[in-house]
């Protein structure tokens, strides 16, 4: 019987053989399955005496050819490979769609400033107009499109997110599952693996790390898993959820929910690999960004477009409107720019706006505003791509409240804003739905400039002046439309001097507020015009007091020049942070007793973002030439700082004057002789010295701003002639002799500002005005002592000669000092009075002289304010606030002009052949309008970027992908070598089991016939 047993283990262990690798063979196939074998074990022999006999085999078990770690070797390759394969898929298709010529915005950019420029090249031609029309719609169109598409994308893979979720649920399901049957499976006598449940679980496990990196962990033959930050999917036989939502921070971008009957967490942040983590990295890393550089783009390009547009007018001569939609229209600014998170504590009712400051300054980056706390007032702003911190502080509470950080306003309009709550602020990533173009007529289209230029008929030098460069309407001078408030001219004093006037009235220029005056200019290279500093102020000192009377010299002219008016001065410049708003002080100035203007100037200079420029003005009035002709008589002598203008007889070889000059001496000391004197002296006109006359009053500038010393010396004058006349001089005794005199001023007129009661502009120098009805009249004006004083007007003046004479009556009854008021009513119906002191002969070798200090304009540069002391007795004394200088434009002037030379610059009347505007449109296509932050873009460079990008991110997935693919196949190659199931070796391993088997059947018979044999033997 021994034998027949040992016959029959065989029979039955190589039946099981022929069994399990009959299901190897079917399995082949199967993903998953693990390569099966029997495993055998001889059984305990028997002692007979002579020795130990076999007993036979025994089956162990049934085992499963397999390797632990490269299963989970496939489980992390395979979740690699996912992911990158999920960001590979999607990221394509977004680089076909910006790369392609067909679909990407680059040709319809170009087609558009292709358009422009047909219109630049005939802008009155209507038809070319028309083709702007339609390529800007076009682009329009093409922004909306592509713009579409990313969001369309963005929605699907909100889809496949769901959809995703649902296949891990499934799995984590399966495999709860599956725990609970190996388990139940081992607890049974046999307590033998139970492979194929095993195997199915393990290719579940691996379906599962194609959706997300999972931790896998085994307790008592169960897989527990987690995800995310530990989150536990399946723990034992029990499985938890996950669900694709709306994202806390952004409702339109779904996250991953982790729900389980305890807990409900947002693990978006914590997933890794596989296909969820694959389109999680593609939105963030490729999908918003590409958003956001097309908004940018659109953002800035409407804007640019439109403040330039805005700048030009029409056909119509109206200033262009907007010609895209404006991006900081309050309803866009609050719609989808700023999202509460969904963590917010109630009551979520918090509005903001986002607005777009300086488009130039935008990123692409999304931001976070978080209330930090302590309290519901300080907060935070984190920008997204770098984690740094752009903008902090404390909320005011009063709404709006803004915040200001890289090119955006974020306005706080209502709401509870609480300690806790945080905000994803993301203006870009819906710009480009909000564009729109909103001009339907082509004579709509601003292709000219509002202002011109021209050059004066009579000028005498080479000087040219351009067409000038639009910067802003943020002016005054474009308060009227229309018109230019006031029209300007430029007149060149002399080759190197300049002003600039109110050209109102062409027949009398007039002083800007603030004066734009003796400004340097350079002969024979460009000067430009007017500044680019919209911020920039400027104010400008009184002229300095004339003295109570002249200064007397001995047997003049004087060797010193007598006290120039000025007294010491103190200077104190302030300095408001454009970011902060904070403000501080430069260290005081101080400026000494009798400086002269050029000095103050040349100290304010130092100072870092002031301008100064100084000029000295004196003006002569109103001679009178002795008439009498008594002996002693003096010769009227005029000396201008120290050099006499009325030596007589110097010869053909003289050296003082030009060729020219007048050399005879009037009868009569007169402006016209003085000035031509001083025009032709060589040293007076080396001190930038020059002088003008209009027959009644010469005025005598100095351009540096250095004092001005005028002497003289004549006959004093005499209210009666006394003693024998010479024979034949036919003057009676006691006749009036007005002597050699002269009134000086220093060419300073004082506003005098109504105070109560309004003229209506009604004032003027052909007619008188009626004070009695409508007032009281009552006007303030400076005086030159440093007081305010004031003055009212009354009753009914017949001629404006009337009006003027009560100014100067009831205006010098208040002065401290001698003098005579000159009161003077202006084009604009304005008062204003001007103080002459008499200058008189003292009858012999003395002299008397005014030495007349200069008047400082103080340019400061935005932000920057100027504080000066004393109250009172100094040229800053009680003058205006500092005023703009901004134009709105500016012009260049070249070549070399002429004393007397003048440049206009007025409206652009009938401009309608003018393409100025339009070429400064076209120029947006080179000029660097993006992205300051890394030294400035063009649009066309901005797209080119945001492709570029899409597609090095493109090709780095390919390459990665790719290296994924083989890493994984790699790794399937080496598992499958271990568990895999292999025909030709399992055919060999039939025909093994099939040898052995009939070998013991072989056994088996001929342990029957032995048996028959012995029985046969007993009977």
């Amino acid at each position: 019987m021994s034998l027949l047993n040992t016959a029959i283990t065989g029979l039955k262990a190589q039946q099981e053989a022929l069994r399990v690798t009959g299901h190897n063979i079917s399995n082949a196939s199967t993903p998953g399955y693990s390569r099966q074998e029997v495993v055998l074990d001889t059984n305990s022999p028997l002692f007979r005496g002579f020795g130990f006999v076999g007993q036979g085999v025994d089956i162990q078990s049934v085992r499963r050819i397999t390797d632990q770690f490269m299963i989970a070797q496939q489980r992390t390759d395979t979740s690699e490979f996912q992911q990158l394969n999920a960001y590979k898929v999607n990221i394509e298709q977004v680089d076909r769609i910006l790369a392609d010529e067909r679909t990407g915005l680059q040709p319809q950019l170009d087609r558009f400033f292709a358009s422009l420029q047909g219109g630049a090249d005939n802008p009155a031609y209507v038809p070319a107009r028309d083709v702007v029309l339609g390529e800007s719609q076009g682009l329009v169109d093409r922004f909306q499109t592509i713009h579409k598409y990313l969001t369309d994308q963005n929605e699907t893979l909100n889809s496949q997110m769901q959809a995703m979720a649902g296949q891990v649920n499934s799995l984590a399901a399966g495999i709860a599952t599956l725990n609970n049957e190996i388990v139940s499976a081992r607890g049974s006598a046999s307590a033998q693996p139970p492979n194929d449940l095993i195997d199915k679980r393990d290719e579940m496990v691996r379906q599962l790390s194609e959706y997300m990196d999972i931790d896998v962990t085994v307790d008592n033959d169960q897989f527990n898993i987690s995800i995310g930050s530990g989150q536990p999917l399946v723990l034992s036989n029990q499985a938890n959820r996950i669900e694709a939502v709306p994202g806390t921070e952004d409702p339109q971008r779904f996250g991953i929910r982790f729900v389980s009957p305890i807990e409900r967490n947002d693990i978006t942040a914590d997933i890794s690999g596989g296909q969820l983590a694959g389109l999680l990295n593609f939105r963030s890393d490729a999908l918003d960004p590409a958003l956001n550089n097309l908004g940018r783009i659109a953002v800035g390009f409407a804007q640019e477009f439109n403040n330039q547009h805005k700048l030009g007018i029409d056909l119509n001569g109206n200033f262009g409107q907007n010609a895209f939609q404006d991006m900081n229209d309050p309803e866009l600014a609050s719609i989808g720019r700023a999202q509460g998170s969904s963590d917010n504590a109630l009551p979520r009712n918090q509005v903001l706006s986002v607005f777009f400051e300086d488009t130039r300054e935008l990123t692409t980056s999304d931001y976070t505003l978080s209330l930090t706390g302590p309290g519901n007032s300080r907060y935070e702003v984190i920008r997204k791509s770098d984690g740094a911190e752009v903008a902090s502080g404390s909320l005011t509470g009063d709404f709006p409240d803004s915040i200001e950080f890289d090119g955006l306003r974020v306005q706080l309009e209502g709401g509870n804003f609480k300690e806790g709550d945080e905000f994803t602020i993301n203006p870009l990533r819906g710009a480009p739905a909000q564009l729109d173009w909103l001009i339907d007529e082509p004579a709509e289209l601003a292709f000219s400039y509002p202002m011109r230029a021209g050059t004066g008929v009579g000028n005498q030098g080479t000087g040219e002046i351009n067409q000038g460069t639009m910067l802003s309407r943020d002016s005054e001078i474009f308060s009227v439309d229309g018109q230019l408030s006031p029209p300007l001219v430029i007149v060149f004093e002399s080759p190197t001097r300049y002003s600039v006037y109110d050209n109102s009235d062409p027949g009398n220029p007039v002083s800007l507020d603030p004066p734009l005056e003796n400004i340097e200019y350079v002969p024979g290279v460009t000067n430009t015009l007017f500044t680019d500093d919209p911020g920039e102020t400027l104010v400008s000192s009184w002229r300095p007091r004339l003295p109570e009377s002249p200064a007397l010299a001995l047997d003049g002219p004087a060797t010193v020049a007598p006290y120039n008016g000025i007294n010491s001065e103190r200077f104190v410049f302030s300095r408001t942070d454009p970011n902060t708003g904070e403000v501080t002080q430069d260290e005081t100035l101080i400026t000494p007793r009798g400086a002269s203007a050029a000095e103050i100037a040349d100290e304010l200079n130092r100072v870092d973002g002031v301008t100064a420029r100084a000029f000295s003005e004196v003006q002569i009035a109103n001679f009178t030439n002795s008439g009498t002709p008594y002996d002693p008589d003096n010769p009227f002598e005029v000396w201008v700082n120290g050099f006499n203008l009325t030596e007589n007889d110097l010869g053909p070889n003289q050296t003082i004057y030009e060729d020219g000059y007048p050399t005879e001496l009037p009868d009569a000391m007169n402006p016209n002789f003085l000035a031509d004197r001083i025009n032709a002296h060589y040293d007076l006109q080396q001190a930038g010295i020059r002088a003008k006359s209009d027959g009644q009053t010469l005025t005598i500038t100095q351009e540096n701003g250095d004092d001005i010393f005028i002497e003289m010396r004549g006959d004093k004058p005499q209210d009666a002639i006394v003693g024998s006349p010479p024979l034949g001089s036919g003057i009676p005794n006691g006749a009036i002799d007005p002597g050699d005199t002269f009134e000086i001023s220093t060419g300073e007129r004082w506003p005098v500002e109504p105070a109560s009661g309004t003229t209506r502009g009604q004032l003027n120098n052909l007619t008188g005005f009626n004070f009695s009805e409508g007032g009281p009249y009552t006007y303030e004006m400076y005086l030159p002592d440093g007081r305010t004083g004031r003055i009212t007007l009354e009753g009914n003046h017949a001629t404006a000669d009337d009006v003027k004479a009560e100014v100067e009556a009831k205006i010098g009854a208040l002065l401290d000092s001698p003098g005579r008021v000159q009161a003077r009513i202006t084009a604009r119906g304005e008062l204003e009075y001007q103080i002459f002191m008499k200058v008189s002969g003292t009858g012999n070798e003395d002299t008397v002289g005014v030495n007349v200090g200069g008047q400082v304009d103080v340019t400061m540069a935005s932000g920057i304010s100027l504080q000066t002391r004393p109250e009172a007795g100094a040229i800053f004394t009680g003058t205006p606030e500092a005023k703009s200088t901004y134009q709105g434009f500016q012009f260049e002037i070249g070549g070399r002009p002429e004393i007397g030379d003048e440049f206009s610059i007025g409206w652009n009347e009938g401009g309608v052949s003018d393409n100025r505007n339009v070429l400064d449109l076209v120029g947006l296509e080179t000029t660097d309008t993006v992205n300051n932050r890394d030294g400035g873009m063009t649009f066309t460079e901005a797209y080119s970027q945001a492709v570029e990008q899409v597609g090095t991110k493109t090709r780095q997935a390919q390459i990665q992908t790719d290296a994924a693919e083989g890493v994984l196949a790699s790794t399937e190659e080496a598992l499958n070598s271990v568990r895999g199931v292999n025909l030709d070796e399992e055919a060999a391993r039939l025909i093994e089991f099939q040898l052995a088997y009939n070998a013991n059947a072989r056994v088996i018979s001929i342990a029957q016939e032995t048996f028959d044999a012995l029985l046969g033997a007993f009977r």
